[in-house]
């Protein structure tokens, strides 16, 4: 007995000895997926050598003797920071994620397909410019000649799916635009979670929970005839990546309220929380051209920079530039659909959807004349509607103007890079279609602007609130907004342009955008702070970027607290002036309050819906506790009425007790950074079984959905309400007295590969404060990697 035991411990030994080497083995293999960044490689298509120096934060500076090598460049090191990014954005613009993935993402592909995104990348391809043909395909030879060149194992993702990519195309660079689009025109997904709530709510009701502007009053009219259910197969299809999310700040001021005299311009974008990140700094120089900010892994354009003469940023807009329309299928003909000038036939395709595994699917896309049939991505519409007993009656379509074949935004992009002057700048804004932008700019000459640059639709008839009558003709789009038409403004007498998703629009504007503008709250504290300086400098405006004072907390807080009776939290609360500090026990409690309220409010209105309860804006809290709509009264209670200070009250208990358990019974030592956190983490490595934890980046953070420093929760998430998924992952100040002087920050790294020191190391300045800058190298941590022509 002793014997065996003593070789099934040596057998043990072994075995572990055989791991450990396997595993150190592995490790060495894996590290062999870091970018070479000193000595020299070959880069066949260049005309000259070109330098890529690497700062200690591993952004680089190409320099090169023409725009062409310097886009060959940008590819090559693109690919070998971000290259898993890279390949997951074009699979999911082209509807190839199943490839990787299986059936899982199947939905996910149906629906890019019937969009169609990937054709139109390829239009926009056929129509570029020669300039802007000339900078994909050099930046696409870049991309491919890190792929066919790098010796070593690809990034941990590939190894893990044991995937090889396929050489990069022009058309993967521009499909980026497509889904960014897709992702900030919100209004067509809002619409069919409407629709879902109609058979439920009144149309006041729905307009109540919607009403983003605490002022507006839009009661829409009742919704065409729509199966129950239909929206919500349509909605499960679209990829999480694409949830509308939708958020930013900027500012810009001329120099008679700056110490420099010349304008200061910040801007920060506000996304999910990913890693990688969506941002890539970097630097180009070229004989007439130097261009430094965040560039977009896959594409050969500066998003947000400066190119030494005009600076700019953007926020996006929240206009209405998409709507579903309710498609009446011809009964004697389930292939066409009834039109103002009688039956006409679908247009449709056929497309072979492949599965990993060498499964393949074959889906049929149709689209009528207001755009593809965004119905048909559940199983396809005979299927969908047949569940609830309606087949072949109904179609969805989509008509949105990120789906025009003739889109010249990607060609406004490349102009806005070269722009002269913010007179120049201005001018390239007229090609820039989708999605609707607020972009601000201003120049080394003093001037400062902002326009509302994008197609909006004029419609016949109606707000497109809701999904609509496509039979008729009554609610088609007419014609879009001419561009001197939509809201502009240029070396405004006030010295500032700003915006922070709020309306664009005053009082006597003629023209309807739309009417799902962010709160005003960040917009009010933005003005309050820049209209109290004629002396801003840089400081100021990076203090300003970090600010977490929400304006909205006092005025919910005014409603609800006169319904406690006294206690710890009220004393707590009522002294609070509303900063959202992560040391601070208030927030915490404020927000535990905030989760618990709508679920006290709705949960028994919406449990007949199947949808979760919604989140709801302060506004929107304040007034139904005040009474309006009726919303206070549990109607599955029919023996008792509840009153609104019973729901406040009840949401209160709840979010103590739950905090209490998750934080300790002492109130005064909760921390509102132990809880709010933003988590990095990446769509295969963080989601590795119990290993993946260990890929993510965490760190503590200041703010809320409605301060500057916008840090959101999606407190209806059971199992992380309070952690930090959405806000500014990037940050950039612009001096136009010294560009050179500009300051940026992104998290939480520049590159996606866990072994580089760059994968988390700007995640803790990027939490506290501290920036960098993109400017010429010079210092002794810089890396130069020498790239040759080859034949």
């Amino acid at each position: 007995m002793r014997r065996w035991l003593k070789r099934i411990g040596l057998a043990a030994g072994i075995l572990l000895l055989l791991v450990i080497i396997a595993g150190t083995g592995g490790f060495f293999w894996l590290r062999t997926s870091l970018p070479q960044t000193e000595g020299t490689a070959p880069l066949p298509g260049l005309a000259a050598d070109v330098s890529v120096i690497r700062d200690e934060f591993g952004v680089p500076t190409i320099r090169a003797a023409s725009e062409a090598d310097a886009y060959r460049a940008l590819g090559y090191v693109h690919a070998q920071d971000r290259l898993w990014q890279m390949e997951q954005m074009r699979r999911l613009g082209a509807g190839r994620l199943s490839e990787l993935t299986g059936s899982a993402t199947l939905e996910y592909d149906r629906l890019m397909r019937t969009l169609g995104l990937y054709r139109l990348a390829e239009r926009g391809v056929e129509q570029a410019s020669p300039a802007l043909r000339e900078a994909l395909d050099a930046y696409a030879e870049g991309v491919n000649t890190w792929l066919d060149t790098h010796k070593g194992a690809l990034p941990p993702e590939f190894v893990l799916l044991r995937h090889r990519p396929e050489p990069w195309r022009p058309a993967d660079s521009l499909v980026w635009g497509k889904l960014m689009a897709m992702q900030l025109t919100g209004n067509w997904h809002a619409e069919l979670k409407r629709a879902q709530l109609s058979p439920y709510f009144t149309p006041r009701q729905i307009e109540q929970l919607w009403r983003t502007d605490p002022e507006a009053q839009h009661v829409p009219a009742a919704m065409a005839p729509l199966p129950s259910g239909l929206a919500a197969r349509v909605l499960a299809a679209l990829p999480p990546a694409l949830t509308p999310r939708r958020a930013s700040n900027i500012w810009a001021l001329d120099g008679s309220r700056t110490t420099s005299g010349k304008p200061l311009l910040a801007n920060d974008p506000h996304l999910g929380l990913t890693n990688p990140a969506l941002w890539y700094l970097a630097r180009i120089e070229v004989p007439g051209l130097t261009l430094a900010g965040a560039t977009v892994p896959g594409v050969p354009m500066h998003l947000i920079g400066h190119n030494e003469k005009v600076a700019w940023g953007f926020t996006t807009t929240h206009g209405d530039t998409s709507d579903i329309f309710i498609e009446k299928i011809d009964p004697a003909d389930a292939g066409r659909y009834q039109s103002p000038d009688g039956s006409v036939a679908f247009e449709s395709r056929e497309e072979i959807i492949k599965l990993r595994g060498g499964e393949e699917v074959t889906v049929t896309i149709r689209a009528s004349r207001h755009g593809p049939i965004v119905s048909d991505t559940h199983g396809g519409s005979r299927q969908a509607l047949a569940a609830y007993g309606k087949p072949e009656e109904f179609a969805l379509a989509l008509s949105a103007t990120l789906l025009d074949p003739d889109d010249r935004t990607a060609e406004a992009l490349f102009r806005m890079n070269r722009a002269e002057s913010a007179v120049d700048f201005r001018t390239a804004l007229r090609d820039f279609h989708a999605p609707q932008q607020n972009i601000a700019f201003a120049d080394i000459e003093g001037s400062i602007g902002m326009v509302t640059a994008g197609k909006v639709p004029v419609r016949r008839f109606g707000d497109g609130f809701l999904p609509a009558p496509g039979w008729t003709g009554e609610y088609d789009w007419a014609s879009f907004l001419p561009y001197e038409e939509l809201p502009q403004h240029f070396n405004p007498p006030s010295g500032r342009v700003m915006n922070a998703n709020n309306d664009v629009t005053g009082p006597d504007y003629p023209h309807y955008l739309g009417r799902s503008f962010d709160t005003p709250h960040r917009a009010r504290r933005i003005a309050e702070q820049l209209d109290g300086k004629d002396n801003a400098d840089m400081r100021a405006m990076t203090a300003l970027q970090y600010d977490a004072l929400d304006l909205a907390a006092p005025e919910l807080l005014t409603v609800i607290l006169p319904m406690l009776p006294d206690g710890p939290a009220r004393q707590l609360l009522s002294g609070w002036d509303g900063q959202m500090l992560r040391d601070r026990p208030e927030p915490l409690l404020y927000h535990g309050w905030l989760r618990h309220l709508p679920k006290r409010l709705l949960a028994d209105e919406f449990a007949p819906t199947g949808q979760e309860v919604p989140w709801l804006a302060n506004h929107q809290l304040a007034g139904m506790l005040r009474g309006e709509g009726g919303w206070c009264d549990d109607i599955s209670t029919a023996d008792r009425q509840e009153s609104c200070t019973d729901i406040a009250r009840a949401a209160l208990d709840d979010a103590i007790t739950e905090l209490s358990a998750d934080y300790g019974a002492e109130m005064m030592a909760w921390r509102w950074g132990d809880a709010h956190r933003a988590r990095f983490s990446g769509m295969v490595l963080g989601r590795i079984p119990l290993l993946g934890p260990l890929f993510d980046v965490v760190v503590e953070t200041d703010g809320s959905n409605t301060t500057v420093n916008r840090g959101t929760s999606r407190l209806d998430n059971d199992d992380a309400p309070y952690r930090h998924v959405h806000g500014a992952g990037l940050r950039v100040v612009f001096d136009l007295s010294s560009l050179d002087d500009s300051l940026f920050i992104q998290a939480p790294g520049q590159s996606a590969n866990p072994f580089s020191p760059h994968y988390d190391d700007l995640a803790g300045d990027w939490s506290v404060g501290r920036y960098l800058r993109v400017t010429a190298p010079q210092g002794q941590a810089m890396r130069e990697l020498r790239l040759t022509p080859a034949p």
